[in-house]
């Protein structure tokens, strides 16, 4: 028996750990870089809290650990899930652990350097610090250099997330790394990539199939812009373009219910859809993406619409800088800028043939950069320390490792 009362792991194989802080994310974002690290001869086990994904993750991984983990902070609860990390972490004897998103970033590289796991791997998806100030964004920038500090690696999903958290000197001088374009998962081409437009989407909620749609998909909260979105709204009805709005996503943030009666009251024709099992129907109806988020990784909403060959306008925020090219596969305007952004949707209502151009190089982008193999590959690489195999992948960005 292990000394932490658990049986001793066969070491026939090397382990690696991956972890999220949820299920859901590892499950759904994850499943490429554990199908990869396996491909490399590794045992995987997942680290999560308890959810609906664990019987798929059972199915897939090699063996799955629970231990709960909390999104926000709390010295009690995170205590405790941090002895249960280093539980885990004595009994399975890895020899990688690869963490994404925040706290399970944070558990996972203190835990991992705690018991001297010879190669440890920061997976970094965004920065929680962008949206807060003061007490809090002390505390979240501490969190983030400890992090650092405990890996040999941090692996950033994007250029401007990368330059944004070496800026903020959050990376403890440990090495930085974007593999080959950014992205946490890519986007499978052969499952988002243009349709016959699902009519009945319009029918269904009440919209016009004649009228051009604008998206927004996301968590309709402060972050994700949709102060600039309103205001855009009605400067566009003022200019007298006839437009649509999808509202796609979750809204039961705290402020979900106050931007849904502004929406409603900016004049413009809406629908609003919660959780959607696919997004290909209502893609297919959309004629323009719009995201005007203050702070992003990578937006996957913005690559899985462009392989659907629908163009985007987003901001200059970390992170949505990296999705769009900009005026080749969509248009980029300045933060909570909202004459910009309406001046970007007037631009592309009254230019269809433009909007058709950049769809079909947004979808081509796409195609050639964000092949989900190719990013998990460059991900695994750079997690193992070993030379990526991808001949895009962008070097590391200074810093020492131990």
């Amino acid at each position: 028996m292990d000394p932490s009362g658990g049986p001793v792991v066969s070491r026939d194989r090397p382990i690696a750990v991956v972890s999220t802080t949820i299920s859901r994310t590892v499950d759904q974002f994850y499943r490429e870089i554990t199908g990869t690290l396996q491909r490399e001869g590794y045992r995987v086990h997942v680290i999560t809290s308890a959810g609906p994904e664990i019987p798929a993750l059972r199915a897939r991984a090699d063996h799955v650990h629970i231990v709960p983990m909390a999104r926000a902070v709390s010295l009690v609860a995170d205590l405790r899930a941090l002895l249960g990390w280093i539980r885990v972490l004595r009994q399975v004897r890895p020899d990688v652990v690869f963490a994404g998103t925040p706290k399970a970033g944070l558990l996972g590289m203190v835990a991992s350097k705690l018991t001297r796991v010879p190669r440890r791997a920061y997976f970094l998806q965004g920065l929680r610090l962008e949206g807060v100030e003061g007490r809090h964004r002390a505390i979240l920038s501490a969190m983030e250099r400890l992090t650092s500090w405990c890996s040999h690696v941090v692996i950033a999903v994007s250029p401007s997330l990368a330059t944004r958290y070496r800026v903020l000197g959050l990376d403890a001088g440990r090495p930085l790394v974007v593999p080959h374009h950014g992205s946490s998962h890519g986007v499978n081409t052969e499952h988002f990539t243009p349709i016959p437009r699902a009519e009945h989407v319009l029918f269904d909620a009440g919209l016009q199939s004649s009228v051009p749609v604008l998206a927004f998909i996301g968590r309709l909260t402060r972050d994700k812009g949709p102060d600039a979105l309103i205001a855009a709204a009605r400067r566009i009805r003022e200019l007298g373009d006839e437009v649509q709005l999808l509202i796609l996503g979750a809204q039961d943030e705290a402020d979900s219910a106050g931007y849904l009666e502004r929406l409603r009251g900016s004049g413009l024709p809406l629908a609003v859809y919660d959780h959607l099992e696919d997004v290909r129907p209502f893609l297919s109806v959309t004629d323009i993406l719009v995201l005007p988020t203050w702070r992003e990784g990578m937006p996957n909403v913005v690559l899985e619409a462009a392989a659907m060959g629908v163009p985007a306008i987003t901001t200059d925020a970390t992170g949505a800088v990296d999705s769009v090219e900009d005026g080749r596969t969509g248009l980029i305007v300045p933060v909570d800028d909202a004459p910009a952004l309406a001046a970007a949707i007037d631009r592309l209502l009254r230019e269809p043939e433009l909007r058709r151009e950049m769809g079909a190089a947004a979808r081509a982008r796409v195609v050639a950069d964000f092949q989900p193999r190719d990013v998990a590959a460059a991900v695994v690489a750079a997690a193992l320390g070993v030379p990526n195999p991808s001949p895009a992948a962008r070097p590391m960005v200074g810093g020492a490792s131990e």
